[in-house]
């Protein structure tokens, strides 16, 4: 478990994603395609692994004057960014958990409850996380919902590269995308789009 300060609470949960809401000022939103992990405490104490799939900025009930008014003054601007009365909302999609007998790419055995802690991954969890087994959670991505898989599989796969490369697992990108083009053999207009995505992204492999 990590010791660092949560960013949010879970305020909404089923088995394979959660709603969390975030109070703070925008420089420090987490990214979109990020990676987050949820420590969850019970009868088997377990973490859920998870990636930032959609983040809603909310309306409050005096921002419809402020965006009318002719002119704002910074420290309106701030203290409505900062200071927000109705949090900001992100979508948390699961990628798997860990609890005593290591890591595992399969959905976790129950969902969070309400007000759980949600905290950023570091460096080393998010290499953890992704080394193990064969890209399991790949499977995750392509089945959600609602959630554009080539753009999220393109910051995923260029976040998690920095993190490979400073364990020295230089070849996790070439092997991600390789299971990629196997995953989706049998839907080229699937393939197609995230592999532009990647492009986008400037990810050579």
């Amino acid at each position: 478990m990590n010791s660092e300060n949560p960013f949010g609470r879970i305020i909404s949960a089923n088995s394979r994603e959660c709603v969390v809401a975030y109070r703070t000022s925008e420089q420090e939103i987490p990214r979109f395609g990020s990676m987050v992990h949820i420590p969850v405490q019970g009868a088997q104490d377990f973490e859920i692994y998870g990636l930032v799939t959609d983040i809603q900025i909310e309306e409050d009930g005096f921002l419809r004057q402020l965006a009318t008014a002719d002119t704002l003054p910074a420290e309106v601007l701030a203290d409505n960014r900062v200071n927000r009365n109705v949090p900001i909302v992100l979508r948390i999609l699961f990628l798997g958990c860990r609890d005593e007998n290591g890591d595992s790419h399969l959905l976790p055995p129950t969902p969070p409850l309400t007000l759980t802690a949600i905290f950023r991954c570091n460096s080393s969890e998010i290499a953890h996380f992704t080394a193990h087994g064969n890209f399991g959670y790949f499977r995750h991505i392509l089945n959600a919902v609602n959630a554009p898989a080539a753009e999220l599989f393109a910051v995923h796969i260029r976040l998690t590269s920095i993190a490979q490369n400073a364990k020295h697992n230089e070849g996790w990108t070439r092997a991600a995308v390789e299971e990629l083009i196997t995953l989706l053999q049998d839907d080229y207009a699937g393939l197609t789009a995230i592999l532009g995505a990647l492009g986008d992204a400037d990810i050579s492999f």
